[in-house]
């Protein structure tokens, strides 16, 4: 959507210096019918013929210059957070052995003891 406001906006520009020339080379100096019929031509040979050859070649110029940007991120970065979400479960996983561990032990400390049980 925003390569169709952006086409829009150069052609509308494009069109507003040709009929400008065109009025100005014109015998009487104003625009005449023609013009802007050819405008209006323009404009849909534009939109059939020239803009998605215009689109397909950008896109592929994007995919190049962004090669070389997925190659590092497979390379480096991905390595990096798999290292890094490796070392988050461990640490997450020893928490949790830790924190079970302790609520175990707390849990047998708070038990009376026998006698103190049969005096009560």
């Amino acid at each position: 959507m925003r390569c169709f406001f952006r086409d829009i906006a150069v052609f509308a520009a494009a069109a507003v210096l040709v009929c400008g020339f065109a009025a100005g080379a014109s015998a009487g100096g104003q625009a005449r019918w023609y013009m802007s019929a050819a405008v209006l031509l323009g404009a849909v040979s534009w939109r059939w013929a020239v803009q998605p050859a215009v689109h397909r070649a950008a896109a592929a110029l994007a995919e190049l210059a962004c090669r070389p940007l997925r190659l590092v991120h497979k390379m480096l970065v991905r390595p990096a957070q798999m290292r890094l979400q490796a070392a988050q479960s461990r640490r997450r996983a020893c928490r949790k052995a830790k924190k079970s561990a302790k609520i175990k032990k707390s849990a047998e400390k708070r038990l009376q003891k026998p006698s103190k049980v049969l005096y009560n």
